[in-house]
């Protein structure tokens, strides 16, 4: 399964992407703790985009879900981004504020920024998916 958003970079655009993430996890049957992880660092990554893709005017989400992984994407049309300024910038994990990547760094796997002259900066994470026990894939097994 695979549900592509292309957004507006404005902020009622991040409970958009996290609504469809935690609906499609929810119709899947994972597990709430799961989905809260995803949907957290979902938000995280989205709220990045809002608040730093200067030039950008609206960004795409990819949610893959493969096997019992979910893939995320977040890719903004922006300038990219100095990876020396990034690092020198990053705050404190237990800062108040500009905690976001390493939320998403804690919350799932695979975590990978990179950023493309042309295309922005590309966010992905991945997250290893458990069913509830009720979930119709658990039946399929």
């Amino acid at each position: 399964m695979t549900v592509k958003l292309c957004l507006p970079r404005d902020t009622s655009s991040v409970s958009i992407s996290r609504r469809v993430v935690r609906s499609a996890l929810n119709a899947l049957g994972v597990v709430e703790d799961i989905r809260y992880d995803v949907e957290l660092a979902l938000t995280e990554a989205c709220a990045n985009v809002v608040q730093h893709a200067a030039y950008s005017d609206e960004y795409e989400v990819t949610i893959a879900i493969q096997g019992a992984t979910c893939s995320i994407d977040v890719i903004d049309s922006g300038h990219g981004y100095d990876e020396e300024a990034l690092q020198a910038s990053m705050p404190h994990p237990n800062a108040e504020e500009g905690r976001g990547l390493h939320l998403i760094r804690m919350l799932t796997e695979n975590v990978m920024l990179a950023h493309h002259p042309k295309r922005g900066t590309i966010m992905h994470f991945e997250k290893k998916l458990e069913w509830e026990p009720q979930s119709l894939l658990t039946q399929l097994k």
